[in-house]
Order: structure tokens, then C-alpha cells, then sequence
């Protein structure tokens, strides 16, 4: 409990700074201004794209959940993605990638599989992000204060990627699991290894050839419809900058967001739009405009459709539980 009072602490401390150095100076009346005037077909067009990049992150879900998850629907593994996505945006330590661990394991898939299924996914995306960062390197000039942590990142990154190419090569060896929990007290070594194992074959999908055309087509889409989000508020407020702003702006939000603040990422989200747009040169009237706007379209749409989701989460979970392997909840 200290802990979590600490953390929260801090993270509001940093909002505020964030906040003060967002508005200090401000023209508000320019900022309303800007707000007032911007495009509503291009807002529509924003919150399509928000839409899309959901659908696209639980179909890509789908695909990693592979035959255990066959018989799950995809409009159940997207209203479990909004629950997530929802409780990540109100709580801390990514609360909501935990939830969706525990509610899909309520249809009967081994829990340790699931966990094994959102740690590539993360994965994925982390290979995704730095291949963004090396695009961004090519075409424009990053400043240091974004060049330098991202290089950490790709080295993460890498060392991840070798992991999973090492515990891919080993999944072969059905003793893995029983030398991985040789140290485990007796009473407990089957459940570990039984943990273990399930783990271990959220690797199944890798085998598959076709996985990597379909996994790497729903990345890119995941990509593009969160650049194209933030392509289309740029054009609604009508911020004419370089073609790899959006880029841009979406690559420092990806980085600077998990960075320890209140729930909703207020004040860091809105800064760190103004720190990425002020690169290109945009005044901090319009960058804040725009990250106020941008906040709103990304998080708000999906906060309420994971709240309508929960109440439909139950009846759906329980009509889904005969259908779905009798695999041990673990």
C-alpha cells in the first residue's frame, strides 16, 4: 500500500510539472480558438482510425492465441482488449494486460499461455517500435533527448528477440520444463511445469509459416492507424508540418507514456505533444490544441466502450465456456 501511495505521489508530482510547463505562457484564447475551428469530418476520420487500430490489436490477439483461442470470437477478444485497455488508462502497473490474462482464462485457457501470447505481442510491438525509430533516424534529424533512450530500447529489444529465439530452439525438448523446476520443492514441481510448459507453447504459432505474412500485416496496420490518428488531428486543426510529424509524435507518445503519472496520462501526454511537435516547429498554442484533442480521440472512445464491455464480459464468458478445450486453468 506504501508503495502504490508513493508511486501515485510521484506521478502526480510529475503531471503537475508537466502541466505547468504545458500551459506557462498560453494563449488560451488561441488555444480554444484553434479547437473551435477544427474539421469535424477529420475528427470523425480520427475516431474511425482509433476504432480500426482496436479491431486490429484483438485480431492480432486472435492469431497469437492460435488453436486454443479458435473457438473464442473476436468480438468476445475485443471486448475483452477494451477492458484492458480501459483499466491500463485508469490504473497503474498495467493493470489492464493482467486483466485480460485472468478473464480469458476464465474460457478455459491455461492462464500461463495467455500470459505467454501478451508478452510476444509486447514483444512485437517493442520490434515494431524500433524499426519506426531506425525510419525516423533515416528521414529527419532527432534530437537527443529522443535518440538516446530509443537506442537503449532497440538493445532491450534485441536481447527480448534473442530471448525468444533461444526459448523457441528449446521448446522442442519436453524436458525443459522438468529442468527449468529441478529446484522447485517437490509439492509444487508439477504445477510449475505444467506452467511452464503452457507458457512455452505460446510459441506454437512461430512454426506456422503463414503466421508471420498475417502477424506482420496486423502490425502494420496496428502502426498505420495509430500514425493516420494522429495524421488526421493534425489536418483537422489545420498544422501544416513535415510528413513524418504524425510519425514522429506517435513514436515519443509510445515512449514517454509509460512513464509513472495519474491515470489518463494527464499533463504528460499534452507535454509531450508540445515537446514533438515543437520540433518541427509548431507554436505551443497549436501543439497544445492539438494535444488535448489527440488525448481526447484516443482515450476516451475506448475508456467508454471498455466500460460497456465489462457488463458484457460475464453472460459472454459464461456461454463461451462450453465451447471453448477443457485445458486447466493455470
Amino acid at each position: 500500500m506504501l508503495r502504490r501511495s508513493i508511486r501515485l505521489l510521484v506521478g502526480v508530482v510529475i503531471s503537475l510539472i508537466a502541466i505547468y510547463f504545458c500551459v506557462v505562457g498560453v494563449d488560451y484564447a488561441s488555444v480554444w480558438g484553434y479547437l473551435r475551428q477544427a474539421n469535424l469530418v477529420l475528427i470523425s476520420l480520427a475516431i474511425t482510425s482509433v476504432g480500426l487500430n482496436n479491431v486490429a490489436k484483438a485480431m492480432r490477439w486472435k492469431l497469437l492465441l492460435g488453436k486454443r483461442g479458435a473457438t473464442v470470437p473476436l468480438w468476445h477478444l475485443l471486448q475483452l482488449h477494451l477492458v484492458g485497455q480501459m483499466l491500463n488508462q485508469i490504473l497503474p502497473a498495467r493493470v489492464g494486460d493482467v486483466s485480460r490474462i485472468y478473464l480469458v482464462g476464465d474460457l478455459g485457457i491455461a492462464r500461463s499461455f495467455v500470459l505467454g501470447t501478451i508478452a510476444l505481442e509486447k514483444i512485437i510491438d517493442m520490434a515494431c517500435y524500433v524499426l519506426i525509430f531506425a525510419l525516423l533516424l533515416i528521414m529527419i534529424p532527432l534530437p537527443a533527448w529522443i535518440r538516446q533512450p530509443a537506442y537503449a530500447l532497440a538493445m532491450v529489444t534485441l536481447a527480448a528477440l534473442c530471448g525468444i529465439g533461444v526459448l523457441f530452439f528449446f521448446r522442442r525438448f519436453s524436458g525443459l520444463p522438468k529442468w527449468t523446476t529441478r529446484l522447485v520443492p517437490m509439492r509444487l514441481r508439477d504445477r510449475a511445469e505444467t506452467i511452464i510448459g503452457d507458457a512455452l507453447e505460446s510459441l506454437h504459432v512461430l512454426v506456422d509459416r503463414r503466421f508471420g505474412l498475417r502477424m506482420t500485416l496486423l502490425s502494420t496496420v496496428i502502426w498505420i492507424t495509430a500514425a493516420f490518428t494522429n495524421y488526421f488531428i493534425l489536418w483537422a486543426l489545420h498544422i501544416n508540418v513535415s510528413p513524418m510529424s504524425g510519425l514522429f509524435v506517435l513514436f515519443v507518445l509510445m515512449a514517454g507514456i509509460n512513464i509513472s503519472s495519474v491515470p489518463g496520462q494527464i499533463g504528460v501526454f499534452e507535454y509531450l505533444c508540445v515537446l514533438s511537435l515543437a520540433v518541427f516547429g509548431v507554436d505551443q498554442a497549436r501543439a497544445i490544441s492539438f494535444g488535448v484533442l489527440l488525448h481526447v480521440i484516443t482515450y476516451l472512445p475506448p475508456l467508454v466502450a471498455g466500460a460497456l464491455a465489462i457488463w458484457g464480459t460475464g453472460p459472454a464468458a459464461r456461454s463461451l465456456r462450453p465451447k471453448v478445450s477443457e485445458t486447466p486453468h493455470v
